[in-house]
C-alpha cells in the first residue's frame, strides 16, 4: 500500500506539472491603435511566451482588409529570479485598404491562436499632422486653385524632418477622378532651422490632371514610417521601442470649371500649343512617281503625352500616302512640361498637274487668354512633273550628240575627199607633163598610159562612191535608231541606282524605263501586266514591287534589291529577243 500511495502521488504531481505549463503558454496580439485612417500605417505585434519550430505564424486572414509588410521574427530568453522565461515577437506592419470598421481575426501560430481585435477605419485627413513638438510634418502647395477640365495642376509637398526615420515612404496624394505622377524622381533636399531645431526638407512635386468638374480636395501625400524612442522598462534599464507614424500635411481646396459651353472640336487646353512642318516642301521639284516625304510636330504644353490628340490630315481619298508610326517625345522648357507628337509620311503622286495638300487645323482653348483659338499649317501646292519629259530630253541630247559626231565624220570625209581628187589632178598633170616631154616614145606606150589612167581615174571613182554610200548609211543608222537603242540609257540608269539600293531612284527610273517601253504604263502597278516575264517571274516582280513602295515609304527594309537587278534583267533579255525577232529587223 505505501508504494501505491507514492506511485500515485508522483503521477498526479506530473500532471499537475503539465497542465500548469499548457496553461501557462498562450498567444497575444495588441496593435499601436484601434483607430487609424485609410492609408496609415499601424504595428500588429503577437506574442508566444515559448520559443521552439513548432510556432509558425500565418497571416493569409489579414489580406483581404489589409495591406501586411514583414512580419519581421525575433526570440528572446530572459532569468529573473531563477525563472527562465522564453519569448517569441512578430511585428507586421498594416495599412487599411479601404474605410470602415474591421476585426482582425485570430490569428494561428501552431496549436494557439490570437484573440480578435476591431479596427475602425476613417477616411483620410488632417489629424494627424505633425508629431509631437512638430518635430515632423508637410506643407502643401499649388500653383492654382481654379482650372478647366483636364488642366494640370501642380502641387509642391515639403517635409519637414528633425528625427531618424526607419522604413520612411511617401504616398503621393489622393483626389476623385483625376490622374496623379510624380514631376521628377530627383528629390530636392536643403536645411533649414525653425523655432531652434534644424530640419531636413524634401521637396517633391506632383502633377495632378482634374477629370471631373466641381469643387473638390486634394488630399496631401502621406509620409509612413517609424521613429526610434527610448522607453525606460525599469530604474536601471530602458529599451528601445520603434514607434509607427502617419504624418500628413493640409489638403487644398480646388474648383474645376467644365469645358465651355461655346467651345468647339475636340478638347484641349494649353497655355501654348504650336503645329509645326518640319521640312520644306517647296525646295525640291517632283515628278511622277516621286516619294514625297512629309514630316509635322505638334507641340503641347502642360499635358501629358497620353492626352495629346491625333494630327488628322485630311487628304483626297485617291492620294496615295504612306505614314509612319507616331514618334511621342515628353520634356521641360523653363520649367513647363511639353509633350509633342511627330508624324511622318511619304505621300507618291500618280498624276502630273497641281497637287494640293489641304489646310491643317487643331482647336485649343487658351487657358491664360481663356479663348479658344487654332494651331494651324495653311494649304500648299505642289507642282508635279511629266516623268516622260526627263526621258524624251535624254533622248534628244544623245541624237544631238550622235548627228554632232556624224557632221564631224562627213567634214573628214569631205576632206579627205578633197585631197585624193588634188592628188589625182596632180597625177594627172604630171602625165601630161610626161607625155609632151616624151613625144619621141612609141605609140604602144602612149596607148597604155592612157589606158592606165582611164583604169586608176575608175578606181578612185569606185572608192569614192563605195564611201558616200557607207557613210550614208551610217547617218540613217544614227538619225534613225532602232527600238532596242531606246532603252539603253533608262535600263543602265535602273540597274545602276539598283546596285546602290536607293529606293527612291529605283522607282523613278523603273518607271522611266518601263515607260520607254510601254507608254501606256501610268502606275507602278502596271509594270506586271506588261512585263514579258513568265507568270511565276510575274509575282516575284509584283511582290518585289509593293516592298519598294513600303521601303520608299519608310515602311520597311525588307526590299531585295538583288531580286529586283535579276527579274530586270530576265525581262530585258526577253524583251530584246522579241525586238530582235520583230517584223520590221527583217532585211528585204
Amino acid at each position: 500500500m505505501p508504494f501505491l500511495h507514492k506511485c500515485l502521488s508522483v503521477i498526479l504531481l506530473l500532471i499537475v506539472i503539465s497542465s500548469s505549463a499548457s496553461a501557462a503558454t498562450q498567444a497575444t496580439a495588441s496593435v499601436s491603435n484601434n483607430q487609424v485612417f485609410q492609408g496609415d500605417t499601424f504595428i500588429l505585434t503577437i506574442e508566444v511566451n515559448d520559443t521552439g519550430s513548432e510556432y509558425q505564424l500565418d497571416t493569409s486572414a489579414l489580406t483581404d482588409d489589409f495591406k501586411v509588410s514583414g512580419p519581421s521574427r525575433s526570440q528572446s530568453t530572459s532569468i529573473i529570479n531563477g525563472d527562465i522565461n522564453r519569448k517569441i515577437t512578430w511585428v507586421l506592419r498594416l495599412q487599411a485598404n479601404k474605410v470602415g470598421d474591421f476585426t482582425i481575426p485570430a490569428l494561428a501560430i501552431g496549436d494557439l491562436f490570437t484573440d480578435p481585435i476591431t479596427i475602425q477605419v476613417k477616411e483620410a485627413g488632417e489629424e494627424q499632422q505633425s508629431t509631437s513638438g512638430d518635430t515632423i510634418f508637410i506643407e502643401n502647395s499649388v500653383d492654382k486653385t481654379q482650372v478647366y477640365l483636364d488642366q494640370p495642376i501642380i502641387l509642391e509637398s515639403k517635409i519637414y524632418v528633425s528625427e531618424n526615420i526607419v522604413d520612411g515612404d511617401v504616398q503621393a496624394p489622393s483626389l476623385t477622378a483625376a490622374n496623379i505622377e510624380r514631376v521628377s524622381n530627383d528629390n530636392q533636399q536643403t536645411q533649414v532651422i525653425l523655432n531652434g531645431l534644424r530640419y531636413k526638407v524634401f521637396t517633391y512635386q506632383y502633377q495632378i490632371t482634374p477629370t471631373q468638374a466641381g469643387d473638390v480636395k486634394i488630399t496631401s501625400p502621406l509620409l509612413v514610417g517609424s521613429i526610434r524612442k527610448n522607453v525606460s522598462v525599469s530604474d536601471w534599464q530602458n529599451k528601445i521601442i520603434s514607434q509607427p507614424i502617419n504624418i500628413r500635411g493640409n489638403s487644398i481646396a480646388i474648383t474645376v470649371k467644365p469645358m465651355p459651353a461655346n467651345y468647339q472640336g475636340d478638347w484641349l487646353i494649353s497655355e501654348d500649343v504650336h503645329l509645326v512642318e518640319n521640312n520644306n516642301l517647296h525646295a525640291a521639284s517632283y515628278t511622277v512617281g516621286d516619294p514625297i516625304t512629309r514630316s509635322i510636330s505638334l507641340r503641347v504644353a502642360s499635358i501629358s503625352v497620353d492626352k495629346m490628340p491625333e494630327i488628322k490630315l485630311n487628304y483626297d481619298s485617291s492620294l496615295r500616302y504612306y505614314p509612319d508610326q507616331d514618334d511621342l517625345k515628353q520634356g521641360t522648357l523653363n520649367g513647363v512640361l511639353y509633350s509633342q507628337r511627330t508624324i511622318t509620311h511619304a505621300i507618291i503622286a500618280d498624276k502630273s498637274g497641281e497637287l494640293v495638300l489641304p489646310e491643317i487645323s487643331i482647336p485649343w482653348w487658351n487657358s491664360k487668354t481663356e479663348q479658344q483659338e487654332f494651331a494651324t499649317l495653311p494649304a500648299q501646292t505642289l507642282t508635279i512633273k511629266a516623268a516622260l519629259a526627263s526621258t524624251n530630253n535624254d533622248n534628244q541630247d544623245n541624237a544631238s550628240n550622235s548627228a554632232n559626231k556624224n557632221d564631224v565624220s562627213n567634214n573628214a570625209s569631205t576632206q579627205t575627199a578633197l585631197s585624193a581628187a588634188a592628188q589625182l589632178a596632180n597625177n594627172g598633170a604630171n602625165s601630161s607633163e610626161y607625155a609632151a616631154e616624151n613625144k619621141q616614145l612609141t605609140q604602144r606606150l602612149l596607148i597604155w598610159q592612157i589606158s592606165s589612167l582611164i583604169l586608176l581615174i575608175l578606181v578612185v571613182s569606185l572608192c569614192i562612191y563605195l564611201y558616200f554610200v557607207k557613210t550614208n548609211k551610217q547617218l540613217k543608222a544614227v538619225v534613225t535608231p532602232n527600238s532596242s537603242n531606246k532603252t539603253t540609257a533608262p535600263y543602265e540608269q535602273l540597274l545602276q541606282a539598283c546596285e546602290q539600293s536607293t529606293p527612291q531612284q529605283v522607282y523613278t527610273y523603273l518607271l522611266r524605263y518601263f515607260q520607254s517601253q510601254y507608254t501606256d504604263i501610268k502606275q507602278l502597278q502596271q509594270i506586271t501586266i506588261f512585263s514579258a516575264l513568265p507568270d511565276d517571274q510575274k509575282q516575284q516582280l509584283k511582290d518585289n514591287l509593293q516592298q519598294l513602295e513600303l521601303s520608299c515609304a519608310g515602311q520597311t527594309h525588307q526590299w531585295n534589291a538583288k531580286q529586283l537587278i535579276k527579274l530586270i534583267k530576265m525581262h530585258h533579255k526577253i524583251a530584246k529577243t522579241h525586238s530582235n525577232h520583230s517584223i520590221n529587223t527583217i532585211n528585204p
